[in-house]
């Protein structure tokens, strides 16, 4: 190795001050590229990865947000569970006459039946459909407002309404209303 240094070491001593100086100036040169280089490529590699770092917390954020809704929408679901399993010993006819008691409204034709599919083989629904003839359009919207606020998994499903003929004043109604229960 020390041969090989000499060697180059006398070669540049042949050459003339101008030629030294070129030497000297390129060796300069392709140095300066090789480190510019380096250290463009070097940071470009961290910018890079700071982009990828940045992407990838916001991921984390977004997972971390995700996590939150999912543990609020778990308890909602576990909340909901108990409502239904505290539903099962609801009568929906009992329920539905003692609403019409408070509004003042009369039911005829009442009939249970089971209700629309829930998608779902732990909880079916249980529905009721009663016929209010000659009412107010304020009673009935009372009853119906008791009907939706009074239990949250008791819902109007449909509604029919006809004005009568002989009063103008007084409607005839068919409701379904429906309830949610824990299956079997």
């Amino acid at each position: 190795m020390k041969a090989r240094l000499s060697q180059i070491g006398a070669a540049f001593e042949r050459l003339s001050s101008r030629e030294q100086v070129m030497v000297l100036f390129m060796i300069g040169a392709i140095a300066l590229v090789i480190f510019g280089g380096t250290g463009y490529l070097v940071n470009k590699d961290l910018r890079n990865r700071e982009k990828r770092i940045v992407a990838k917390i916001g991921k984390l954020k977004e997972i971390a947000t995700y996590r939150g809704d999912y543990q609020r929408r778990l308890a909602e679901q576990q909340r909901l569970v108990s409502e239904v399993r505290g539903n099962a010993s609801t009568r929906i006819l009992s329920y539905l006459e003692d609403l019409a008691k408070k509004a003042k409204v009369d039911l005829s034709n009442a009939s249970e039946r089971s209700g629309e599919s829930t998608g779902s083989d732990q909880v079916k629904e249980e529905a009721a459909e009663v016929m209010i003839k000659n009412v107010s359009l304020d009673r009935l919207h009372e009853f119906l407002r008791q009907i939706e606020e009074g239990n949250r998994l008791v819902k109007v499903r449909r509604l029919k309404i006809k004005s009568r003929f002989d009063n103008k004043q007084m409607l005839d109604a068919s409701v379904t209303v429906g309830t949610f229960k824990p299956a079997g």
